[in-house]
Parts: C-alpha cells; structure tokens; sequence
C-alpha cells in the first residue's frame, strides 16, 4: 500500500536557494528574463521547458520534483492548458502559477480549469514576471505551506455509504519498475474519495473505517477489483500490456468464493490472472490462518499473484510465511526509505531480500525516494521498485502518457 510525502519541505522551510523551478515559455528571451528575475531574488534551481512536450519529460525524470512551476498558455504543439491537463493526470503536486500575455478572462479560466482539476495555483501572473509579482507568488507559497494541515484526519463516518452511492471514489495507478531491466513492471492500484465538500481523501483517511464495516469492506472489494480489472482490460484491448496490484483486507478473504469472483471479472474483460496482484498487508495475515490458506491457495490455483505488502511491520513468524502460498514479498516504505543512510533499515531490507529469494518470491520495495536508494536496492539484487523517485500515483490517462515517456526515455 504505498504512497509518499505530499509537500516538499523546501517549500515550507522557504530558503529560496533551494527552491527547485520549471520555466515553461516558447520563446526563448522569456525563458531567459524569468531566470534572471529569479536569480535576482536567489533561486537558482532552474530547469526551462519550450513547450509542453519538454514539460512533461522534464516532470517524469526519475527524481524530478518541483516547488514551482511557471507555465505560459500559448505555446506550439502542446499548449498551456494541454500541458496542465497532463500534470492534473499525473497527480502532480508541485505549486502551479500561469504566466502569459493573453486576456485576462483567458487567464482566469485557464486557472480555474487547473484548480478544478485538483492542481496548487498559486494564481495568475501577466507578462512580463517582476520581482515584486515574483514575491506575491512567493508569499502564496508560504501560506500554503504555512496552513496546510499536515494531516487531513479521518473522513466523516456519516457520509461513508455516500462514497459508492454518488460514485466519488476513483483509482491512481502507482508505477512499478523492475531494477534488472529499467522496463515498466505494472502499477498498483490506490483508492481515492473525492468528497464533495471536504476534498480529496488518501486511503489512511477513510479505508480504516470501511474496513470495520462488513458491508462498506466488501463495497470496497468490489469496487477496487472491478475498476483495476477493468482498467487492465481496456489497455489489452489497445494492444498494451499492464498487469495491476490491488490491495485487499484480510475480510476479503473470510469470502470462500473469492477465487470464483475475481476470476469471472477477469473472463468479464479478457484479462488473464497472470495479470493480476492480489496484496494483503502482513499485519491481517493471521487473523483467520486457515480460511486465508484455503483462500490464497485457489487463487494461486488460478493463476493470481498473492502479494504480502507492509513486510516487516506485522507479527507474523517466518515459519508462518513458509507455509502461505505467496509468491511475492512487499517491503515496507519504513525501511525503504532511506535505507542508503541507515545501517538498521539496510539489514532489514537485506534480511528480508534474503527471504524472499529463498522462499522464491519476487521482491518489492515500496517507498523509493531517492536515487542512493534505488542504486542500493539493485546491488542487493531487489527485483522491482516503486516510489516518488520514479513517479507519483496518477490517474489512467496519466499513466498512458507516462508509460510512454518511460519507454522512450530507456529506449
């Protein structure tokens, strides 16, 4: 179950020599006058993009992070609002302004198209950039930083069952890398509620509380097993391949006819269960050990890859993992995350390599921020990763255009 930090502490901490920025301009004096304004003000961080093609290569670069973003409107091939169109799918998070010399109305709607897109706009900017607009967008910035909670809390409990009656949950796609090759592995699928007055909630928010309702947990199983298989289905359908990891809670497989289910959505679009990660987080492992083996081990029957996720987090003994049928171990971004740095994470993720490898399981690790770990986890020999270092989670038509740019940057 991986996601990742939302707001860059650069930003919130606001030392403008760290301050990393995209310029995005046609016109190549622009581009250059931009940069000098912002040298002026300490910035010096500064990546240009002539159009919105380059944009995007540049924002899908393994690492690639941006607290602002300058984006003109009328540019060649892909235009501004193209262009904010794909960051909205990749479900960038960097602070958005729009600088151009086009009429105001144009500049307004074009920010609130990207605000209803859930994209940060910071607001509009008129060419030419000043210092002193340049400082208005930088004060907006630091409120941002400043009132955003860290922690949105639980999600209303009164509304839960409105989530799948007025259809407002939906599915981000994590992509996942395999280390040996560089090629694109497949993506996990995320659940999202886009609550209609209180915003955005991740899973941490309302999943918990679903889950301790039969009714809303098999709702959830459902939904996150129709929509993934669906998705899959249709990339088979344009001649793509994509094999997806769905996360399960330990009630989905108290359901005896689970294998049954999962396999009559997979004939229902074509896809074959080899396709197919079913993930279930080690610290529900063992709430029913024999149901849960009866269950796992018909859908290994049937082809399915059964993912223990969080590894490391639970209670569960390794003799009990001997005995379930998994063929996939997931490490935990806990340990992940800076492992490169940290003698006790590194032997934790050596120590659990080691165990898949002698289980003959395929190794995952969750939560890759950084290139030092990523250069780690190869020589360790991990076989697939996923993280911000590679990219966020985004929606499917951001994951169409990033599938892409992955390929042709590794071709």
């Amino acid at each position: 179950m991986a996601d990742g930090p939302i707001l860059n502490e650069a930003a919130a901490d606001f030392d403008a020599g760290s301050l990393k920025v995209l310029v995005i301009d046609d016109q190549s004096h622009v581009r250059n006058w931009v940069r000098t304004v912002l040298a002026n003000a300490g910035v010096v961080q500064v990546t240009e993009a002539a159009d919105g093609g380059q944009a995007f290569a540049a924002v899908t670069r393994p690492g690639a992070w941006f607290d602002l973003i300058l984006c003109d409107l009328r540019m060649p091939e892909r235009d501004g609002i193209e262009t904010i169109r794909a960051f909205a799918a990749l479900g960038l998070e960097s602070a958005i302004a729009i600088m151009s010399g086009e009429e105001e109305r144009v500049v307004e709607t074009a920010g609130l198209l990207a605000e209803l897109q859930g994209l940060r706009i910071l607001g509009t900017v008129a060419k030419p950039l000043t210092r002193e607009k340049l400082e208005a967008l930088f004060s907006k910035m630091r409120e941002v930083a400043t009132h955003r909670p860290a922690d949105a809390g639980m999600a209303p409990e009164s509304d839960l069952m409105n989530a799948f009656i007025h259809d407002e949950l939906q599915l981000v796609y994590q992509p996942k890398i395999s280390l040996r090759t560089g090629r694109f592995a497949g993506v996990e699928s995320l659940v999202r509620w886009k609550h209609p007055a209180l915003g955005l909630f991740h899973p941490g928010s309302f999943v918990p509380l679903m889950e301790g309702s039969e009714d809303l947990s098999a709702s959830l199983t459902e939904f996150s097993l129709r929509e993934s298989i669906a998705c899959v289905g249709r990339w088979r359908k344009a001649g793509r391949e994509l094999r997806v990891a769905i996360n399960l809670s330990a009630r989905a497989f108290d359901r005896l006819d689970l294998p049954e289910r999962v396999n009559a959505m997979c004939l229902e679009h074509r896809v074959e269960p080899d396709c197919i990660t079913l993930e279930l987080t080690e610290t529900h492992v063992a709430r029913d050990a024999v149901r849960l083996i009866d269950v796992a081990t018909r859908l290994r029957l049937k082809g399915f890859t059964l993912s223990i996720d969080d590894f490391g987090t639970g209670q569960s003994g390794l003799s009990k993992l001997q005995r379930l049928p998994f063929n996939e171990l997931k490490i935990d971004r806990q340990f992940v995350n800076g492992c490169s740095q940290s003698t006790t994470q590194r032997s934790v993720v050596e120590a659990s390599l080691a165990l898949a490898r002698s289980l003959k399981m395929v190794s995952v690790a969750e939560g890759v921020q950084d290139r030092p770990d990523w250069d780690l986890l190869g020589r360790l020999g991990c076989d697939v990763v996923q993280g911000y270092f590679i990219a966020r989670p985004m929606s499917e038509e951001g994951l169409e255009a990033w599938t892409t740019q992955w390929t042709l940057r590794e071709s």
